[in-house]
């Protein structure tokens, strides 16, 4: 059943954000040669590749969710792109603060480039998930619901920071209790897969404020 299921949405998230991060020009090759070699598409060389590029769970939700409300997955695909591609912007960063030289089996973005240049790649695709969140109007989402994923995809950037901080701060220390450690992983974890599941339902139709709420009941409501 998940394989089904993988096997359906993987193919159309996968041209999206390929369609995002297909940027270039003179002098630039490198510098989104990164991103596309982050995302398992090149090998060191920057030539094409094809490598583990991580589970894709978060933009699965965001299509799915979608559809549980009522309306076609791929209305949903430039926010399954931007919550995936923001899911790696961190990983990239996250790299250079626990100074990981592998990720997945391969060396990471700072260990090949340097880290002044992996936080600049970081940098980079935080600003293309954006980016692709601002395609939903042409899948014919209102502004008015197009400016309630963006404020859902901000509050939950500003939360990813909240939990990496966290993390980092307890590094150093031996009396972290279970409530700041569920704090910590809620930022970290939680955060950015409960945005997949409301930017979906959001895009799909649901109501911000019953989202919020918490009010949705079962599938009838759905």
């Amino acid at each position: 059943m998940i394989e089904e299921i993988l096997s359906h949405y993987l193919p159309p998230i996968e041209a999206e954000m390929r369609r995002v991060l297909d940027l270039s020009g003179d002098h630039l090759t490198g510098h989104y040669g990164m991103l596309r070699y982050h995302m398992g598409w090149l090998d060191p060389q920057l030539r094409p590749a094809q490598v583990n590029s991580g589970k894709r769970v978060r933009p699965v939700l965001v299509l799915l969710a979608c559809e549980a409300a009522g309306a076609p997955a791929d209305h949903a695909l430039p926010a399954a792109a931007a919550v995936e591609l923001l899911h790696n912007f961190s990983l990239i960063h996250d790299d250079i603060e626990d100074d990981s030289p592998t990720r997945r089996h391969r060396p990471t973005v700072w260990a090949l480039w340097g880290r002044p240049q992996a936080i600049n790649a970081g940098d980079a695709m935080f600003t293309l998930a954006r980016t692709a969140l601002a395609d939903l109007p042409a899948r014919g989402l209102s502004a008015e619901r197009t400016l309630e994923a963006f404020h859902v995809f901000d509050e939950t950037c500003l939360r990813l920071t909240e939990g990496q901080y966290l993390d980092m701060s307890f590094e150093n220390r031996m009396d972290v209790t279970v409530d700041e450690y569920l704090t910590m992983i809620a930022g970290k974890t939680a955060a950015l897969v409960g945005a997949s599941l409301e930017l979906g339902a959001l895009i799909g139709g649901i109501d911000s404020q019953r989202l919020r709420l918490g009010d949705i009941q079962g599938e009838d409501e759905w």
